[in-house]
């Protein structure tokens, strides 16, 4: 897929999931607003209710005050505040004198009902003689049933000078509404979706790129590879034709000099083959490391003879220092020498104006750390977070002008892992590069 058709798709998915969250926010606000106006309207409807009852309580409670005042032949006036209400479910009326428990349980139970008032309640009658609540009952209008303190509370006392009687109702409560209680459960369950489906959104857009970009370092792999076969098999083709020339047995020097460059250019794609396959052998874990005791620093002297010409070349040097306690390493030789002279040549291809290449070793963390650094390139810091994944390589555009097909870094850093050890890289453009790995002793 081309990178202008990802960004599309990509930039499309964005504004619709951008799109979808905006509704979301949009239609909870306008649910959250309804709500809100359908709480109010059913708090008022609370409201109502609540005044009503309390009316409704309080003319009953009045109705049975005049009937026990008339049939002790009082007048109702001497009571200025006859009914009080102290608390949501509990009120009191001021008499002043002895009660009937019997006869105030049959008035307050007849004015209920004329009030259609059916809650269960309790009723009470203080002595002010003895200060205490000398009667309490617990009535059951539905069964028209009482019993004793049925509820367990005790009816609170109230600050009045003189006899009174109390009625509570234990089962009415405060019946207010929060708002958030009454949030639409959809609001949660559709925020759920949207976070999952947010979640799935952005490991699609990683695995797109991600595929993207490893399509591109095939592309790149397979281009390299392409280039790096084709020059080999081309001079093999151009040799192979001057050797059919009749005229050429006359000539068995240059018969010689064109068989030279026929294996010699076989050998390198034999190289390039192998490399690839010893490359699938590591991914696989068929490469067993053989470790053997060798001096490192006689190994690293004689890697840098052989790029010390190709630098020269250049009017570059390749300068060495050794800080090490003990040279002798326990390690495989032959994958070892590969890392040194891959380093060395990366450093030396990134390079490509009077090179300055910098081997340092010394001793540290119980093991031995080798540094090769440069004065090439350099990379930024993207570039550094790839370098060691397979086939990787820093795009040159259509510019072929360094060969490889991006295995290097990738193969030394699988075996450093094996011999374990660590590799890390520090890099700055148009500056250079430094590598540096520690092996275990």
């Amino acid at each position: 897929m081309k990178s202008n058709s990802i960004r599309t798709i990509i930039i499309l998915a964005v504004f619709a999931l951008i799109g979808i969250i905006t509704n979301h926010f949009f239609w909870i606000n306008k649910e959250i607003k309804i709500q809100d106006n359908l709480l109010k309207i059913e708090q008022k409807n609370i409201q109502i209710e609540k005044s009503q009852f309390n009316n409704q309580v309080t003319l009953s409670l009045v109705n049975v005050r005049d009937e026990l005042l008339s049939l002790n032949n009082e007048a109702s006036g001497l009571y200025l505040e006859p009914v009080k209400q102290i608390n949501l479910n509990y009120f009191v009326v001021s008499f002043y004198d002895t009660l009937n428990p019997d006869l105030l349980k049959n008035l307050l139970i007849e004015q209920f009902k004329e009030y259609n008032i059916n809650e269960v309640f309790e009723y009470g009658i203080y002595d002010c003689f003895t200060d205490s609540i000398i009667f309490d009952r617990y009535v059951d209008l539905s069964s028209n049933s009482k019993h004793i303190n049925m509820s367990g509370t005790e009816l609170k006392k109230w600050d009045h000078d003189g006899h009174y009687f109390g009625v509570y109702f234990p089962e009415r409560k405060d019946t207010s509404i929060s708002s958030k209680e009454n949030v639409s459960k959809s609001f949660y369950i559709s925020s759920i979706v949207i976070v999952f489906i947010t979640l799935i959104f952005a490991y699609a857009i990683v695995v797109i790129l991600k595929q993207k970009r490893l399509s591109e370092v095939k592309t790149d792999f397979i281009n390299n590879m392409t280039h790096e076969l084709k020059t080999p098999i081309s001079t093999i083709g151009l040799s192979s034709q001057v050797l059919l020339n009749k005229d050429i047995a006359k000539d068995p020097e240059r018969i010689h000099r064109y068989a030279q460059i026929i294996k010699a250019e076989n050998n390198r794609l034999e190289n390039q083959v192998e490399r690839v396959l010893q490359l699938a052998k590591l991914d696989k874990g068929e490469i067993t490391l053989k470790k053997e005791n060798f001096n490192l620093k006689e190994l690293i002297i004689d890697s840098v003879e052989v790029f010390r010409i190709s630098a020269a070349q250049n009017d570059g040097t390749i300068a060495t220092s050794f800080d090490l306690k003990n040279n002798n390493i326990l390690a495989d030789k032959v994958h070892l020498t590969n890392i040194i002279h891959n380093l060395l040549d990366n450093a030396n291809k990134y390079s490509p104006e009077n090179p300055a290449i910098e081997v340092k070793t010394y001793t540290s963390n119980s093991g031995i750390t080798v540094s090769i650094s440069d004065n090439g390139k350099g990379m930024s810091k993207e570039q550094q977070k790839l370098i060691f994944d397979k086939f990787y390589r820093i795009p040159t555009g259509s510019v072929h002008d360094v060969k490889g097909f991006g295995l290097g870094l990738y193969y030394v850093k699988k075996i450093i892992k094996q011999h374990g050890g660590k590799i890390a890289v520090e890099s700055e453009l148009n500056k250079g590069s430094k590598f540096t790995f520690w092996l275990p002793v």
